[in-house]
This record gives structure tokens, sequence and C-alpha cells, in this order.
């Protein structure tokens, strides 16, 4: 694989007690992470209405997307990446095909496939352009980051990348244990420009994952929402530091993001 470039214009990030970017950087910086039990998070792009009828995994990723958003052309792509999706939903519907009647709300069922989210970023926010929806467990970071950045090279256009994966409810969370909501966004494009915050090339490899540093990255990543991957890399941009950060990929292979400033 040729290495891909990358320009790193725009970081979102969210979890229960960091609300951005810029709360997660003074973390890693020296600031204690103080987890809260009471989330919640309430895009602008959503009438109240509307985001209280959706699932809080879609109301995370259209928060995220909402963060890079003006920080990508008007032409860009975008990439949803979650491992779990729409969880909430088909609990939902799951408990309703139990019941005698199975009565379910026709808005469940539009939201009920993997790329609701991706779906009502694009009707918020009235984009036209190119949207994937990706899943690959627990190396879901590793594939959307493949996939946004081959589009970016390929396609020499801007590519907004979200991650984002929400504890599923009882009896589901059992099955498969999130831990804590989390969500990313990154902001992509071919060339350089203004906001460029540091240069990604990105290539296949086969060294070891890299391990998180930072307090606050360890217990964050230690919940097991596999959004927790794309920590080693927000520490090495955090601290403007170069280097490279690996990345696992499904089936045992790895991406190395090697970054050096604009």
């Amino acid at each position: 694989m040729k290495p891909i470039r990358l320009h790193l214009d725009g970081i979102a990030f969210w979890a229960p007690g960091i609300d951005s970017w810029a709360a997660l950087c003074g973390m890693l910086s020296g600031g204690a992470y103080m987890p809260s039990d009471n989330w919640q998070v309430m895009p602008h792009s959503l009438s109240r209405r509307s985001a209280l009828r959706v699932s809080p995994q879609i109301r995370l990723a259209v928060a995220m997307a909402e963060q890079i958003a003006p920080l990508l052309h008007h032409n860009a792509a975008w990439v949803f990446a979650s491992s779990a999706g729409e969880g909430e939903t088909l609990q939902v519907m799951l408990e309703a095909l139990r019941k005698p009647d199975m009565m379910i709300q026709p808005v469940r069922f539009q939201n009920a496939v993997h790329n609701a989210a991706s779906g009502q970023w694009s009707i918020a926010a009235g984009i036209t352009q190119p949207m994937s929806s990706i899943a690959a467990y627990d190396h879901t970071v590793g594939a959307g980051f493949l996939k946004a950045g081959s589009q970016v090279a390929i396609e020499r256009r801007p590519v907004g990348l979200v991650f984002y994966d929400v504890p599923l409810p009882e009896p589901l969370n059992a099955k498969r244990p999130l831990g804590i909501p989390l969500g990313a966004g990154l902001a992509l494009s071919p060339d350089p420009g203004s906001t460029t915050k540091a240069v990604i090339d990105v290539e296949l490899s086969d060294a070891p994952v890299t391990i998180p540093q930072s307090d606050v990255s360890l217990a964050l990543a230690a919940a097991g929402n596999p959004v927790a991957d794309i920590l080693p890399l927000m520490e090495r941009i955090a601290h403007g530091t170069m280097g490279e950060t690996v990345i696992g990929l499904h089936g045992g292979g790895a991406l190395c993001l090697r970054v050096s400033l604009p």
C-alpha cells in the first residue's frame, strides 16, 4: 500500500464529562477526568422535538458532525463509523416483536438501519455529497480511518470522519458491553490549509497497536468502547509531538499513522 497523505483540519471529541476537543486537550495536559453519569447530547441542527425522537446514538453522531462541519468544504464526503449502531432502536423493535400486537412506531423503521445517523445528518445539514456508514466490531476506528483516508486520496476531496458508540440497553448490553458513550470526529483534507493541525501519512503495518499513555485516556479506554482506539492519535496531536501511532484493523493487520507538523 502506497502511503496516503492526509491533512487534519479539525477534531471533535465527546465523553461523559468531556464536551469538546479543547476540553480533552486540557485534561491530557494534566487535568483530572471526572466522568458524569447524567449525560445528554443535544445537537443544534435538529429541533429539540426531532432530537428527542431519535436515539442517543444518532444525537451523539450528529453532534460530532456539527463540530467538524465548519472546517470542511461543501463538497466534502462523510464517513460514519460505529461498531454497534442503533442499539436502542433495535431493542425497542425486538421487544415489540415479542408482543402479540407487535406495535412499532413508523419512525422506528427509518432509524433501525446502521446508516440512520448519517441519514439524519444529511437531512439536517442538507448534504448531497457521498455518505458512508461502516462497522468493523472492535476495529471500527481502523476501518473508518482506512475508508476515509482512501476516499481523500482517490477522490481528492475532504472527508468528515465521525466515530460514535453508545452503550446498548439490556439485555443487549450483556452481550456487547461498551462501558460509556464516546464520540469523535476528524476533518480530513487532501491539501494543507489555514486550519491544518497535523499532516498524517497512512500505510498498512504489522506493528503492535499503540497504547494510550495519559491517565485520562487509559480511564476512557478501560471502559471498553472501541472509539477509544483513536485516543493515542489524539494524545500525539494534543501534545504536538511527531511520530507514529498504530491502530488495529480486523484480521490482524494495522494502520500506521505517521504524524508530522504542518
